[in-house]
């Protein structure tokens, strides 16, 4: 089950809900078509199962990495936030990516599907920033800029080493929490 789903979030990710194919989706979990539509019985009901299941799984990851600590303040949220997300491509490498892109390119009745998978994560985050801003005491307006720079850290970070074939979550880790770290510093200068 792993493998086909790690294959679909693979091509998805990539390609993108209309030039994703099932024959490349097939060919990457090494699965036959067969399989895939008994399963699933479209592509869109494969996309529609992948982003509940992968919406549903990184708030199980987050959920665990915070273990009941909400109150965490700012950037030791996105340090902490940073651990669930390499927790997640452990197993899915290329799940944050799809979900990132996830609903950009498909049909409404498509959309309607995993739009609200979606934002049962995405909220789950706001409101986390949101309290840990909070806790920081920093105004919600810093949190949000830096929170977007972050997140645009994350989102290249992971493209970089997923393209390289060079992915590690430790290696993801690493990288990123080097950047929150930096941006800590100049948050605290100003």
């Amino acid at each position: 089950q792993d493998k086909m789903i790690n294959g679909a979030l693979k091509i998805f990710a990539r390609n993108g809900f209309r030039h994703a194919s099932t024959d490349e989706i097939v060919a990457e979990a090494s699965i036959s078509k067969g399989l895939l539509f008994h399963y699933f019985y479209s592509k869109a009901g494969l996309y529609a199962f992948l982003t509940e299941y992968s919406a549903r799984f990184a708030m199980v990851e987050l959920n665990s990495e915070l273990r009941r600590r909400e109150d965490l303040p700012f950037f030791d949220f996105q340090y902490t936030l940073t651990r669930a997300e390499a927790l997640i491509m452990r197993q899915y490498p290329y799940m944050l990516l799809f979900m990132e892109n996830a609903g950009s390119d498909i049909e409404a009745d498509t959309f309607d599907l995993t739009k609200e998978h979606l934002s049962l994560y995405r909220d789950r985050l706001d409101a986390l920033l949101e309290m840990s801003a909070s806790a920081a005491d920093m105004p919600a307006e810093d949190a949000k800029r830096i929170d977007g720079l972050l997140r645009l850290v994350r989102l290249d970070r992971t493209a970089s080493l997923l393209k390289e074939d060079s992915f590690s979550p430790d290696r993801y880790v690493s990288e990123v929490t080097d950047m929150i770290r930096f941006m800590e510093k100049l948050y605290n200068r100003s």
